[in-house]
């Protein structure tokens, strides 16, 4: 599932911090060459899942901690595609979320706060 967490990058595990960066390319592929990807990004956004509004923005966070932890990031993103999701994504729901799924992330938030 597609998602943007939007939760501070420093809280991420590794693992989960690759895959919400790899997400973000793999949407905007999504949406700019499936032929119903426009469609699939909607679905998201409903969900409360995805705000393209803020793609290239996250995923700047996202590369700016990943190369903090000492891990290689050659992919910048740039979207200019249609807007879905704006102000959808519920922030505090996703931490909680995030923190019940993960031991790590968990551990990296009791650190953080």
């Amino acid at each position: 599932m597609t998602r943007m967490w939007c939760v501070p990058p420093e809280i991420l595990c590794d693992d989960h911090l690759r895959g919400e960066h790899a997400e973000h390319h793999q949407l905007v592929g999504t949406i700019l060459n499936h032929p119903y990807g426009e469609a699939i990004a909607a679905g998201h956004a409903e969900k409360g899942n995805i705000d393209t509004s803020r793609l290239e923005e996250r995923h700047d966070e996202l590369a700016e901690e990943m190369e903090r932890r000492g891990f290689n990031h050659e992919s910048p993103l740039e979207y200019d595609g249609p807007a879905f999701g704006i102000g959808a994504i519920d922030v505090d729901h996703n931490r909680s979320d995030l923190l019940n799924r993960c031991d790590e992330c968990e551990d990296r938030a009791a650190k953080r706060y």
